[in-house]
């Protein structure tokens, strides 16, 4: 069973090098990484040279925007299970052998997600289930980030290629969600996804203050979650209940006195419904 790991990188080099050396600790060795780079310098292309005898990587070059990266990958899969770690995200030792275990003991599965946690092994990236539960559309939200999920090829080829006019760089109004869709449309194809939160990748937790690039990144992500909310067609009751969560959030700040916090959930809200309402 050998993976396949897409990495959309831009921008990064330091955190670029800390991922390959967590993939170069893994316990479980068949996998193949696919590099694509977004940069305009050879940051990326030294390491790779560095790294390139401790495992396999093929390197590829694309224009900006990450599911644009993503699909250029996609063309060069030779790996039974599919992933898309981000570049500032790293692997604990044993979690290729943990979803490698996993799927090979229930052959029900087309896939896999688990949870994001900081360098601390704290929760990071938003709400997490605590359970084990098959993942549908509703629980999604809470079950699955684009660098914990983990699918067979075939149910890759079932939706084929990310959308392009979400996610970050994309150039759209719509800077986040894409991974989201993508999961979505393999489940609507008849895949068969389940969230353990036993499974656990690190990523660096973005929301450390409520500052000016906090809220440029929540107008951005915020956007792109409601637009999947409108792709997908949720019914008004979701709808509802995804504009209510940050709205109260919005108010609880506002009545503590945090104003920047009671912002960037007032930024939460409308965005979100600007992005379901947006039909362009």
């Amino acid at each position: 069973m050998k993976f396949s790991l897409i990495v959309a990188t831009f921008g990064r080099s330091i955190e670029l090098d800390r991922l390959f050396a967590s993939l170069a600790s893994q316990s479980y060795r068949d996998f193949e990484v696919i590099v694509v780079d977004q940069n305009e310098d050879d940051r990326v292309r030294r390491i790779v040279d560095r790294f390139s005898e401790q495992m396999t990587i093929l390197y590829r070059r694309s224009p900006k925007g990450l599911s644009r990266a993503r699909n250029v990958g996609l063309r060069d899969v030779q790996g039974d299970i599919v992933a898309f770690p981000d570049d500032d995200c790293w692997y604990a030792p044993d979690v290729l052998s943990f979803v490698a275990g996993r799927l090979k003991s229930d052959s029900s599965l087309d896939g896999l997600t688990g949870c994001s946690v900081d360098g601390d092994g704290r929760l990071s990236q938003g709400r997490w289930s605590a359970d084990t539960h098959l993942v549908n559309r509703y629980n999604i939200w809470t079950s699955a980030t684009s660098y914990t999920i983990f699918l067979r090829s075939a149910a890759v080829r079932t939706v084929g290629e990310f959308d392009e006019k979400l996610g970050v760089g994309s150039g759209s109004r719509w800077g986040a969600g894409e991974e989201v869709n993508f999961l979505l449309s393999a489940m609507r194809a008849g895949a068969t996804v389940r969230y353990d939160p036993a499974l656990r990748v690190s990523h660096p937790e973005p929301l450390q203050k409520f500052d000016d690039k906090a809220f440029a990144r929540g107008r951005l992500y915020n956007r792109g979650f409601g637009r999947v909310l409108g792709i997908n067609r949720y019914p008004w009751h979701f709808v509802l209940y995804s504009l209510s969560r940050p709205m109260v959030g919005c108010l609880l700040s506002l009545l503590k006195g945090d104003i920047a916090r009671s912002r960037y959930y007032w930024i939460a809200t409308s965005q979100r419904m600007l992005g379901w309402s947006d039909r362009g």
